[in-house]
């Protein structure tokens, strides 16, 4: 039975990059946006630039990761060597006081360059228009009330970068390129009264006729900023303008709440994006459309919740999540448990909590992910069906709490709401993706695996039940259509310290599917997941 069901869990290599010299407060990598991407064959001249390891790092390569940084810096990984590859120190207050990086985010062009050329038949000038997107390496960060680019294409410009000063980074002599002046000052553009909380890129879907993307940002004030035609290219600068800017009031000024959290919407004709906050509310916009939500969802505590922290922390909304076919909204609340929220027209639908009685957290959720690692793209693995429509890759998860525990989950078909040819994330887990020869797995084998972590089991229809009770009873086996799928824990980690963000990337040349975790330290935690 589907409640008996066990899954053994993949191994975990532990990994640390080392050069923040205070807590980690942010990530991104530069595949991230990827899993939101329709599947497609790369160029041989592509995706040997990816695979070679003497590939400069300002090109497309899949192994970057940017973190940000109370120290006042945010830093460029090579996931190839594991070192900082460049150094941009956000500008001093007029008092001198360093301020916090609170958020990172990568141009959009590199991971979407290749959608430019959708319908073309000219090979050449794909592969072309892709290794030129790829150069305008940009990044994002903010500071405070604060937004800068930085192009690192000029990271050796004489203007904008000097010699490292021990006292304002490191006791060590300085070994990557360090960049103290931002090629792009966007602060005026977004008007941000507060504190930044998160910066989020819209995608390639939500483009106007010239390819213009948005970029919004959450600030304590309560508010969303958002602005697009954002400038990208340092050479072009004095051309390049912000020509538009758009407030999403989320929150209620009486009640001085703050917005933690704001992310487009993938896979949607519509420029869509969801915010929440303090205010335990969860909204759905239309950014074309900003003076009201398209849909509010009002979070109230769980009052039948056995579980103390459930009962005495508020349902603040904390961080969100899309899945990467932007069916589901995921969100992680201050009492412990994650929202999954199904869109249906222009309304959020709750299909699930999962709290303390399906194994989750037993303090606040810091952070929640669905992780961009391709269950969708291994064609062997995944069905036709869920191929298309992304519902392999939708039953997966990662939440992370502050009682230090990072949680990997299976959703279900029943929470998803997709049939018995939705794929099973314990199986990609269980196995090496790049392998398919060697694997022809289907779902109904996941009743031969093991696991560690018991499922809870939903009650059976009663046609169902009375099916599977005589398929029992004759001897026959149960259809894996009739068998629960409710949500489970598929495993956890136990990271030992308060988790302030999370990414992942998918498998490449370079790593095996990993995720990365910032918490309390200074150091960037990197799990590395080998299927057994």
């Amino acid at each position: 039975m589907a409640s008996n069901t066990t899954f053994s869990p993949p191994k975990l290599q532990k990994r640390k990059l080392k050069g923040h010299q205070k807590a980690v407060l942010c990530l991104a990598h530069s595949a991230e946006r990827l899993a939101y991407c329709p599947a497609r064959k790369s160029t041989k001249e592509a995706k040997e630039l990816s695979d070679s390891s003497d590939a400069p790092i300002t090109t497309a390569h899949p192994s970057l990761l940017l973190s940000g940084s109370e120290d006042g810096t945010a830093r460029l990984w090579d996931l190839r060597v594991r070192k900082t590859a460049y150094c941009m120190v956000v500008p001093r207050t007029e008092e001198g006081e360093t301020l916090e990086v609170t958020s990172v985010a990568f141009h959009p062009s590199v991971a979407d360059a290749s959608d430019d050329n959708r319908g073309k038949n000219d090979t050449e000038q794909t592969t072309k228009s892709v290794l030129e997107g790829a150069r305008d390496r940009t990044v994002y960060l903010s500071a405070s009330n604060h937004v800068y680019g930085y192009d690192l294409r000029y990271h050796a410009s004489p203007s904008s970068t000097r010699n490292a000063s021990s006292s304002e980074i490191s006791a060590k002599p300085a070994t990557c390129p360090i960049i103290r002046s931002p090629h792009f000052d966007l602060t005026n553009s977004f008007q941000c009264t507060d504190e930044i909380n998160q910066l989020s890129f819209s995608f390639q879907k939500h483009n106007d006729s010239n390819n213009e993307y948005h970029l919004a940002a959450a600030s304590d004030s309560g508010d969303v900023h958002i602005c697009k035609d954002l400038p990208f290219n340092y050479s072009r600068q004095q051309v390049q303008t912000v020509s538009s800017h758009r407030i999403l009031h989320h929150a209620d000024k009486v009640s001085q709440a703050i917005t933690s959290c704001s992310l487009f919407r993938p896979r949607v004709n519509e420029l869509q994006l969801a915010s929440c906050g303090t205010d335990c509310t969860v909204k759905l916009w239309d950014v074309k459309k900003p003076r009201r939500p398209m849909y509010t969802v009002n979070i109230k505590p769980q009052t039948d919740n056995q579980n103390s922290t459930q009962l005495c922390n508020p349902p603040f909304v904390h961080s969100l999540s899309w899945s990467p076919s932007g069916r589901l909204l995921l969100a992680g609340l201050g009492d412990g448990s994650c929202v999954v929220y199904r869109v249906e027209g222009r309304r959020l639908v709750e299909v699930g909590r999962l709290g303390w009685d399906y194994g989750g957290h037993s303090s606040a959720v810091a952070a929640v992910l669905f992780p961009c690692f391709g269950l969708c793209r291994n064609s062997s693995y995944a069905s036709h069906k869920a191929l298309l429509n992304g519902t392999a890759d939708d039953r997966l998860i990662i939440s992370a709490g502050n009682d230090g525990k990072i949680l990997f989950w299976d959703l279900g078909r029943d929470l998803v709401g997709c049939d018995a040819g939705c794929g099973d994330p314990s199986l990609y887990l269980s196995r090496d993706p790049n392998k398919d020869a060697a694997f022809s797995m289907c779902e109904h084998s996941a009743r031969d695996l093991t696991s560690k972590c018991e499922s809870v089991s939903l009650p059976l229809k009663s046609n169902d039940q009375t099916d599977v009770q005589n398929a029992h009873h004759n001897g026959d086996e149960i259809p894996s259509d009739l068998l629960p799928s409710p949500p489970r824990v598929l495993f956890q980690i136990p990271h030992h310290s308060k988790t302030n963000w999370i990414c992942s990337k998918p498998a490449d040349a370079t790593l095996p599917c990993s995720f990365f975790v910032a918490d309390t330290t200074c150091d960037i935690s990197l799990y590395v997941m080998h299927p057994l």
